[in-house]
């Protein structure tokens, strides 16, 4: 079955960019994501294949916009993405599936229709509930690793994903 839809989280997804929130103060951040954080290898060939697949794809995020919209100009990520959505603006964490629903909803969707790759177990776990497909994304950083099976796929290296499935 082809792909339809995937909704991205960013940091530790998309992003290698985890370890800037274990020791940086807001204006180191800011700077880090303007000039130093770097797609997880393999990320822009993958983001290249859905896109040439003609798969849609949107961000859900919890960093705020103005934090990652230059990281995501700067690494020519940004027009891959149909939409954009943080926690803060829809007003709820990923403990609860609103911004996945509101994502669903943007792409005139099911969730079942839709993967969602997050490296955060919470945030899997979410998803999973909600009746998205869910693909783990490995991320050294994540504090939480997962424990138990959870999503239908795990990947741990971008660069080592059977494209054949997406």
């Amino acid at each position: 079955m082809k792909t339809k839809a995937v909704i991205f989280d960013l940091d530790g997804t998309l992003l290698d960019s985890m370890h800037i929130w274990q020791s940086m103060n807001f204006t180191s951040i800011a700077k880090a994501y303007a000039k130093e954080v770097v797609l997880k290898p393999g990320v822009r060939e993958f983001l290249e294949h859905l896109h040439k697949n003609k798969t849609r794809m949107v961000l859900a995020t919890a960093t705020d916009r103005h934090l990652m919209e230059s990281a995501l100009h700067r690494l020519k990520i940004y027009d891959f993405f149909e939409g954009i959505f943080t926690c803060s603006e829809v007003g709820s964490s990923k403990h609860r599936p609103v911004i996945y629903e509101k994502a669903a909803e943007l792409l005139g969707l099911e969730n079942s229709e839709v993967w969602v790759f997050e490296d955060a177990y919470y945030a899997a776990k979410t998803a999973v509930a909600a009746g998205f497909r869910v693909a783990v994304i490995y991320d050294k950083w994540e504090y939480m690793h997962f424990t138990e099976q959870l999503g239908e796929v795990y990947i741990k290296d971008y660069r080592k994903i059977d494209l054949s499935m997406w």
